[in-house]
C-alpha cells in the first residue's frame, strides 16, 4: 500500500529572506510587465478591460485547467464511491427500500471513515468547479497593487517525494503561478495584479516601477 502523502518539511522564501540584498533590476516597468505576462500566459491586449473590472472574454481560456482538475477530481473520486457502495450492496439495499440507518449500522468503522473523506474530498473537488463557473459567469475581476514577492513551499512526503508549489505574494494576497512566472517576477518592486473574486485567480498583472 502506498505511502500516505505527509508533509514533512516546508521552505518558504518570503520577504524577509531578501531584506538587504539587491532585488531589482533596471528593467522599467514596461519590459518587466511584458515578461511577466509572456511567462504566464497573459494578453496584455486585455489590461484596458481587466482595469475596468471586466474579463475579457478570451481570458476564458485561461481557466481550463482549473475547470479540469477541479471536474475530474469530483468525477473520479464520485465514480470510486459509487463503486465502493455498489460493491458494498449499499446501493441495492437502498433500492429495497431498507432504512439508512440500518444500512450504516452493517458498514465497519474504517468503510464509513473512508466513504466520508472521499465524499467530502469530492464535494470540495465540486465545489472549486462550481466557484469557477461563477467567476467566469460573473465576468468580473478584482485588483489591488503593492509590493510583490516570491513564495515557493516544498512538502516532502513519506516515501521522500518531494512537491514544490510557487506563488507571487502581492499586498499579502497569495496566486498560484507556474515555474516560468515565478523566474519572471522581480521581488520587492509594485505591482497591480488582476484576478477573479470568489478563486482568487489571476489573470493579469503590470509592473508600477
Amino acid at each position: 500500500m502506498a505511502a500516505q502523502k505527509k508533509e514533512i518539511r516546508t521552505f518558504s522564501m518570503d520577504p524577509q529572506d531578501f531584506l538587504g540584498g539587491s532585488l531589482k533590476s533596471d528593467k522599467s516597468p514596461g519590459d518587466l510587465t511584458r515578461d511577466l505576462a509572456e511567462a504566464n500566459g497573459f494578453d496584455l491586449s486585455y489590461l484596458s478591460e481587466n482595469s475596468r473590472g471586466a474579463l475579457a472574454q478570451g481570458q476564458v481560456g485561461l481557466f481550463v485547467p482549473t475547470l479540469l482538475k477541479t471536474l475530474g477530481l469530483f468525477l473520479i473520486l464520485a465514480g470510486i464511491e459509487v463503486y465502493q457502495l455498489v460493491q458494498q450492496g449499499v446501493i441495492k439495499q437502498l433500492s429495497a427500500g431498507v432504512p439508512i440507518t440500518k444500512i450504516f449500522s452493517g458498514l465497519t468503522q474504517g468503510q464509513l471513515i473512508v466513504g466520508g473523506v472521499m465524499l467530502a474530498v469530492a464535494l470540495f473537488g465540486l465545489f472549486l468547479f462550481v466557484t469557477t463557473i461563477l467567476d467566469i459567469m460573473g465576468g468580473a475581476v478584482a485588483s489591488l497593487e503593492g509590493q510583490g514577492w516570491k513564495k515557493m513551499t516544498t512538502s516532502t512526503d513519506d516515501d521522500g517525494g518531494r512537491t514544490t508549489r510557487t506563488y507571487y505574494v502581492i499586498a499579502d494576497q497569495r496566486f498560484s503561478v507556474k515555474t516560468a512566472g515565478f523566474r519572471a517576477l522581480e521581488n520587492g518592486r509594485n505591482y497591480r495584479v488582476y484576478f477573479t473574486p470568489r478563486r482568487k485567480i489571476m489573470v493579469n498583472i503590470e509592473a508600477l516601477d
